[in-house]
């Protein structure tokens, strides 16, 4: 059974149709809170780990946030509390953390060192007030730096100005609510300085096609941890934008992972050694948006239940 895709026509709307896609969501923050007023709104949101999430309520996905009490990534979320349960990490790392939906969304034990990387500084003194209030706040490192394939090269990040989830290196949005800015490169190797050696490493990079290069960044923690699990997003038309050929990126991925893709139903599809044609296939298009777990041992996903 052909899987069907996911988010594409919702990527689409607020990339091609930002006024309407801004009109629905002040239509939502309408219905749930009577008013319109940035300065009436809530400016954090209670997750159901009991933890806190600051969003900026004047940027449209802040108030997504507010809508959905800090759940638009339900699967993510899923995820992600599974696996900190089971796995028991030693290492957490979270390049893309945009407002903090994944990393601030557990709980963690005590002995967890949690590395979170933004490159966006609008949205970094929101993430600053939802690790202060976080219970694991003395554990949580967190860099507002750009994340990539080598350390301290200038590249431009382009800053989506009307929804912060899409800011990018990889394009440059097709509307025009967007701020170029200069930032230099740091590989999260670099950042995480071998203590990951002999650990279990747990992992999510969610940068807007521009997986591959901060994947590139982390081979040393690949090689020398003890076990890894990542959850990545995939979606090879911004893949292609960065560069990168969606093939060569599958077998990058390969060499240090086995590959689980989700469907539309959320099941996930064992993907190693499949080939973009085999995706196309699999999805029925042309163009595949949808995310995928890269485990080093597949035990780790029996554990998970998935």
């Amino acid at each position: 059974m052909k899987a069907t895709i996911r988010k594409p026509f919702l990527l689409k709307m607020w990339e091609n149709y930002p006024k309407l896609w801004k009109f629905l969501i002040d239509v939502g923050i309408l219905l749930k809170y009577k008013t319109l007023k940035a300065e009436k709104l809530p400016k954090k949101v209670v997750l159901p780990s009991s933890t806190i999430l600051y969003v900026n309520s004047e940027e449209n996905r802040g108030r997504a946030l507010l809508i959905s009490n800090g759940m638009t990534q339900k699967r993510m979320t899923h995820f992600w509390s599974q696996a900190v349960h089971v796995m028991n990490p030693d290492l957490i790392i979270d390049v893309g953390v945009n407002y903090g939906e994944c990393i601030f969304s557990a709980i963690y034990p005590s002995h967890t060192m949690i590395y979170g990387v933004e490159a966006n500084r609008q949205l970094f003194k929101y993430i600053e007030q939802s690790k202060n209030v976080h219970p694991n706040k003395a554990q949580i490192l967190l860099f507002n730096t750009f994340a990539a394939d080598k350390d301290d090269e200038e590249k431009v990040f382009f800053v989506d100005k009307h929804w912060s989830g899409t800011s990018s290196a990889s394009y440059r949005p097709s509307h025009q609510m967007v701020e170029p800015v200069a930032v230099h490169s740091t590989t999260i190797d670099s950042l995480v300085q071998g203590n990951a050696m002999n650990k279990a490493v747990l992992f999510k990079v969610d940068v807007e096609g521009y997986e591959a290069f901060v994947l590139k960044g982390m081979t040393t923690i690949f090689e020398t941890s003890a076990a890894m699990l990542g959850f990545i997003e995939f979606n090879s038309e911004y893949i292609e934008k960065s560069g990168i050929a969606v093939n060569d990126f599958l077998t990058f991925l390969n060499r240090y992972f086995t590959l689980y893709i989700y469907k539309a139903d959320d099941s996930l599809v064992k993907a190693n050694n499949l080939q973009f044609e085999d995706l196309k296939e699999l999805f029925n298009s042309d163009y595949i948006h949808t995310d995928m777990i890269l485990a080093s041992d597949e035990g780790i996903i029996e554990l998970l239940g998935m």
